[in-house]
């Protein structure tokens, strides 16, 4: 079967689930233009969930309500069964919160992800006052610091903080800033009058261990995969899904870690320890050491970071295996999948190894002996990876050499232009790996096709054609943009 996924997005698609009337009317549209298969994100990264549980709050959007006792899952499940459609249920497996809200802020802050990263600091006499945003947008409470990695040039519409030398040498408050080599420190309302009385402040920047609920960025309140108590809150939530709900399939999600920064709690310093069978003498310079060059942020890799890497992929590996397990023990026809980023030479930072346990890493950053051993794609029934890449063909990137930071949202991602960073390109290196070990539906993010209709039709034809279906991101999109037709012609055209 040639499946072609639709993602529900919980947040972005609340209003569409929340009633039988638009669910019936999703599923009928996506019926018409020739989708198999819903994706309905059950467990958002908020840790709430889409489906009426025991052990999870059920998720609620600001501002928006849903009718009382409202099931969006056994709805979905009711209405696509009765148009001949699957369902599988989507889990963000390793996050609980988001923007402060979540179980990890909460109840559950010991279950929180260590992340080891450089704090920024601005000095003013014996003041110390945390920048605590690197290379994204502040909101309004919040400053943040800001380089050409970001954007080419900032449009100023509060207060800026020009930084040379490692210094505050000038305040800018209207206009525009080129950020080649010159990094500002930015914010607005009601920052903007502490910014202003900083002028010859200087920038200190010290490593530091901290929850991630304990800086700013990311905003995404990741837990410590490792924890007993962790793995077992994740796994219940996953029976309880197949238990009770006649879904067709269960497609995990961030069953990884944060970044290449996490988790450095004493917990995973104990276990990698015990791996190791000896002590680590420098934690955890071993591992990473971090330093800030010419205005940013840099990494390098200690002694002990090749171990460190193999470590914990084994240990995502070995969460895959106990996860698919309780699933087929429950319901042996319910299909396991995952989705992950097809920029595979990278994603060892993540501690994920997506390929088979046959594949042998070629091009990625770093050799680590025996990666193959961490590789799961032999656990999984499918795989959907995301080609997310606004350039369809390997021939589209010549001459390119770097994208901006807001350009390549996905974890992991760099920003340099690689033979992989098109759809083409990431679909011939997802197949290389998994090596026909399961199943792969190439993914697009549609947000990337914004008013190119036909780079979209591009996209699916080469998706379809170099993978055995297509994962399309997400439902809000298809709607927005008003291109059912475009993905009903293109799927017929493909049969």
């Amino acid at each position: 079967m040639r499946r072609v996924l639709l993602w529900i997005d919980a947040d972005a698609n609340y209003e569409k689930i929340g009633s039988r009337a638009e669910i019936r009317r999703v599923v009928y549209k996506a019926k018409e233009a020739g989708i198999t298969t819903l994706v309905l994100d059950v467990k958002p990264v908020e840790g709430s969930v889409l489906y009426r549980s025991r052990i999870a709050p059920f998720y609620e959007k600001k501002g928006t309500e849903v009718i009382p006792n409202h099931d969006p899952l056994a709805v979905l499940i009711a209405e696509a069964r009765s148009m001949g459609l699957e369902v599988h249920a989507s889990m963000n497996v390793f996050c609980e919160g988001r923007r402060k809200k979540g179980l990890v802020y909460e109840s559950k802050a010991e279950w929180a992800t260590h992340r080891y990263d450089q704090a920024l600091y601005l000095k003013k006499g014996d003041e110390f006052i945390e920048v605590p945003r690197y290379n994204s947008y502040p909101r309004r409470d919040e400053i943040a610091y800001i380089t050409d990695d970001l954007a080419d040039t900032l449009k100023v519409s509060g207060t800026a903080l020009i930084i040379k030398d490692n210094k505050v040498a000038e305040i800018v408050t209207s206009g525009e800033i080129s950020l080649k080599n010159n990094p500002v420190i930015y914010g607005q309302g009601p920052k903007e009058e502490l910014l202003k009385g900083l002028l010859g402040a200087l920038l200190v920047t010290r490593p530091e261990i901290r929850p991630i609920t304990k800086w700013a960025t990311p905003s995404q309140g990741f837990v410590n995969p490792i924890l007993p108590e962790v793995q077992a809150y994740e796994l219940a939530l996953m029976e309880e899904v197949v238990s009770h709900y006649q879904v067709d399939g269960i497609v995990l999600d961030r069953v990884r870690y944060n970044d290449i920064h996490s988790d450095f709690s004493p917990q995973s310093k104990a276990a990698f320890e015990e791996f190791l069978g000896k002590n680590i003498k420098n934690w955890p310079k071993d591992i990473l050491r971090l330093s800030f060059v010419n205005g940013k942020k840099h990494v390098e890799y200690g002694p002990l970071a090749k171990d460190w890497f193999f470590f914990r992929s084994l240990g995502i590996k070995e969460f895959f295996i106990k996860a698919r397990n309780r699933v087929k023990e429950l319901r042996p026809d319910v299909l396991f999948g995952d989705y992950a980023g097809s920029w595979y030479p990278e994603y060892y930072k993540l501690g994920v190894n997506w390929a088979s346990e046959n594949y042998q890493p070629k091009d990625q950053e770093i050799e680590i002996p025996g990666y193959e051993e961490t590789g799961y794609a032999e656990v999984l029934d499918y795989l959907t990876s995301g080609n997310y890449y606004e350039d369809v063909y390997i021939k589209d990137l010549e001459n390119k050499v770097q994208a901006k930071l807001s350009m390549r949202t996905e974890a992991g991602q760099s920003l340099e232009y690689k033979p992989w960073y098109s759809v083409e390109g990431a679909a011939k290196m997802v197949n290389e790996a998994v090596m026909d070990a399961t199943k792969v539906y190439g993914g697009l993010y549609l947000l990337q096709y914004y008013q190119k209709p036909e780079v979209f039709q591009e996209a699916m034809k080469t998706c379809l054609k170099l993978s055995d279906g297509l994962m399309l991101f997400d439902l809000v999109y298809l709607d927005m943009y008003n291109w059912w037709d475009i993905l009903a012609d293109t799927l017929r055209g493909e049969t």
